[in-house]
């Protein structure tokens, strides 16, 4: 009796050791295929984000600035319609040399002049004439051309103006915005950090940084200008600010 209770006392340890290899096997096998799929979940989302357009969060400092139009709406008009892409709020940007973007509906034989100011100051960071557009459509201003910078926490405001009369500046067609240069949040630099150059314009949009996820979109459509998905976004952009009459036009000056 002895040698069979211990016969069989054995064949039991030998039964629970297989049981307990097969499941450490299965285990292993289950957590070798999360490893597997978790980064083909992560592309899978990085995918369907980037497919989507940008959301804009308005920062909740963002006060009024009257985003101001000048101009007739209608592409039939003699008058240029004039507007700076910006929201109607104080837009944010992280760059201390922002490229910044207005509308014209048509050309014009008229001048157009390009002035940034300080809210607070009276002689201008910058007073000049710019080229004009050579097609109409979103135009673009890069401050860096001027040699000027932002300085942190100043709200500027910022003009384009047609000059149909230089003699009688109360004719001028004029479109006006803000613009405060801030700190780089540290989420952003994070998040920038381990994205790519097509997620960028979501996490400034979501950030509420105006300029840069403007940029950011409008600088891929001038590398693949015929990529119709990031047309859609910026559009997309545009509309959320209330801008859905300037939609559709590629960028003409670099």
């Amino acid at each position: 009796m002895k040698y069979v209770l211990k016969a069989l006392c054995g064949m039991l340890l030998a039964f629970l050791f297989v049981i307990t290899a097969a499941a450490s096997d299965m285990d292993k096998q289950k957590k070798g295929e999360k490893e597997k799929s978790s980064p083909q979940k992560t592309t899978q989302k990085k995918n369907q984000k980037e497919n989507n357009p940008p959301i804009y969060k308005p920062p909740l400092r963002g006060a009024p600035a009257g985003r101001v139009a000048g101009g007739t709406r209608g592409m039939d008009q003699e008058t240029p319609y004039l507007c700076l892409i910006v929201p109607e709020h104080i837009g944010l940007t992280i760059s201390s040399q922002p490229v910044l973007y207005f509308y014209q509906s048509q050309l014009s034989p008229y001048p157009i002049e390009f002035t940034l100011i300080r809210k607070q100051g009276i002689t201008p960071v910058v007073e000049t004439r710019i080229d004009p557009p050579e097609k109409p459509g979103i135009q673009s201003v890069r401050l860096g051309d001027f040699g000027a910078r932002l300085e942190p926490g100043i709200e500027y405001k910022w003009f384009i103006a047609m000059v149909p009369d230089p003699l009688h500046r109360s004719k001028d067609i004029l479109a006006a915005g803000a613009i405060e240069l801030i700190a780089e949040p540290e989420k952003i630099t994070e998040r920038l950090a381990g994205a790519d150059k097509s997620e960028a314009s979501h996490i400034y949009a979501e950030a509420g940084i105006w300029y840069d996820a403007f940029h950011s979109l409008s600088s891929q459509i001038e590398t693949s200008p015929d990529h119709s998905e990031l047309k859609e976004h910026r559009d997309s952009l545009l509309k959320q600010i209330g801008l859905a009459q300037v939609c559709g036009p590629d960028t003409t000056k670099k």
